[in-house]
């Protein structure tokens, strides 16, 4: 596979998707970051994901000059670990789903909140970013019609999107900020919650994944190139909880 005609000289692209609690940084926290990575000269089924989860709660602990460093634990540190990875990854594109108007303010804030400083590689500056999101949300408003989902824009395309179902019923952004990324969180710093916590990560993982290969997958789709990708078109049922 070549790399889109309409974009010469670009050989490795990443994608970044965040999951959180609620849509505004005053009310909701950080869950996890995802972060994909695709050379264009390969099959999207070669892709790499990483996710990158909270660890614990928020906190400080006291240095030798008698000031205060933030844990490895909080929101901060999970920006920490998942904008290094991005910056490591080498590449020369950044494509996310209305990561300009969502992923990366919603970041910007909750660290804002926090009080810390987290710098974010050049990529996610245009005109390296490119979100799929913005032209397609202009077109809604021009129409009065309802901004598209990243699920309709695959299924536009012929493409299945991922599912990930959870407790019976798939899992959707809604559910996830009201449902599992707060039971997520219930499991960190406590004694019981390692056993759960690691059950949830998985749902966590595969839903973030689905979300960064679909990101991806619509990329290329808007380009005209055809791909097949691993979860494109496949389901994952979750019946567990943290309850």
């Amino acid at each position: 596979m070549r790399y889109p005609r309409d974009d010469p000289g670009h050989e490795r692209i990443a994608t970044v998707d965040i999951e959180t609690t609620a849509t505004d940084p005053a009310e909701g926290e950080l869950v996890a970051i995802g972060v994909g990575v695709h050379d264009c000269s390969d099959p999207l089924t070669a892709a790499t994901y990483e996710t990158f989860y909270r660890r614990g709660a928020a906190g400080s602990r006291p240095t030798a000059d008698g000031g205060r460093a933030r844990t490895e634990d909080d929101e901060a540190a999970l920006v920490d670990r998942a904008v290094a990875h991005l910056d490591d990854a080498g590449a020369d594109r950044l494509v996310t789903y209305n990561g300009v108007e969502f992923d990366l303010p919603f970041v910007a804030g909750r660290l804002d909140r926090l009080g810390a400083e987290v710098t974010l590689p050049a990529i996610t500056e245009q005109p390296a970013h490119l979100d799929l999101f913005l032209d397609r949300k202009r077109r809604a408003d021009a129409e009065g019609s309802p901004w598209p989902r990243l699920e309709a824009c695959l299924e536009a395309y012929g493409h299945a999107p991922p599912a990930t179902v959870w407790r019976g019923e798939p899992l959707t952004n809604a559910r996830f900020g009201e449902e599992l990324g707060p039971a997520f969180l219930r499991t960190l710093d406590t004694e019981t919650g390692a056993r759960f916590r690691e059950r949830l990560a998985d749902i966590v993982e595969h839903y973030l994944i689905g979300d960064l290969e679909a990101t991806l997958a619509l990329f290329y789709a808007d380009v005209g190139v055809s791909v097949e990708g691993r979860y494109l078109g496949t389901e994952r049922r979750f019946d567990y909880s943290n309850n």
